[in-house]
Parts: C-alpha cells; sequence; structure tokens
C-alpha cells in the first residue's frame, strides 16, 4: 500500500467479494437441499398399473366404446393424486376417450405417450395413449 491508499482500496474490495462469493455458493448448497422434497414419480410403476386395471397392453387391443365410458376403477395409484389419459387413433388428433381421474394439476406432472392397438367397431387399429399423472 501506498500513501494515497489507493493498495487498501483494492484490498477491501476483493475481500467484499470473497465473501459475497462464498455466502453465495453457501446459499445455493443450502437452498439444493430444499429444492428435492418429493421424488418423482415412476413411469415403470404408472405402467404396470395401467396394465393391471386393463387401461393399457402391450399385446392385447384396448377397447374403446366411446366417450362416455367408464374406466370402472375408484383408486389411484399410491403417490398419485391425479390421472388424465387420452386414447387416438395414430395420425388423428381428435380423442377416442378421455378419462380423467383424481384432482386437477398441481405442481409437476409426469407427461409420457405409448403405442397400442385400440379396437374401434370391432376393428384393431394402431393408437397412442397419453398419460399424464401428478402429485
Amino acid at each position: 500500500m501506498d500513501h494515497e491508499g489507493v493498495g487498501g482500496f483494492l484490498e477491501s474490495i476483493l475481500a467484499v467479494m470473497v465473501v459475497i462469493t462464498a455466502s453465495s455458493v453457501l446459499m445455493v448448497v443450502l437452498a439444493s437441499g430444499a429444492l428435492q422434497v418429493e421424488e418423482n414419480i415412476d413411469q415403470e410403476d404408472l405402467v404396470s398399473w395401467l396394465k393391471s386395471n386393463r387401461l393399457y397392453s402391450e399385446n392385447e387391443a384396448i377397447a374403446v366404446r366411446g366417450p362416455n365410458q367408464s374406466p370402472g376403477m375408484t383408486s389411484l395409484p399410491e403417490g398419485i393424486s391425479g390421472l388424465n389419459l387420452v386414447y387416438r387413433l395414430s395420425g388423428d388428433p381428435t380423442p377416442l376417450l378421455v378419462i380423467d381421474l383424481g384432482d386437477s394439476p398441481q405442481g409437476d406432472v409426469l407427461s409420457f405417450q405409448l403405442p397400442l392397438l385400440i379396437e374401434v367397431d370391432g376393428w384393431e387399429r394402431p393408437g397412442v395413449m397419453e398419460v399424464r399423472a401428478w402429485r
């Protein structure tokens, strides 16, 4: 440091920057632990639940009787508060069947599509099932 105090001023700015950087890193480390509160919905568990309720099959056609078809179940998989299923024929944006179960979505939503065979009017046709699930 010279007699004018120039070196001390630069050292004090450097010290302040070090303190700000260290406290920012500490806050990020503390906050990152709070971000991962809930575990994600497991897609494989959800697919096996759909298979057990005859809503999806890899080998057999799923019969779709119309927009008012009731799935005939009352409970959702464990850890899921809502579920939305949409059945469509491949290449057709119009849904054949929409099934809404549970509450409306809040927070993170797991969304994926599965190919399947859909039986419509006695014909088996390729289709897509869109699944949305949330906690």
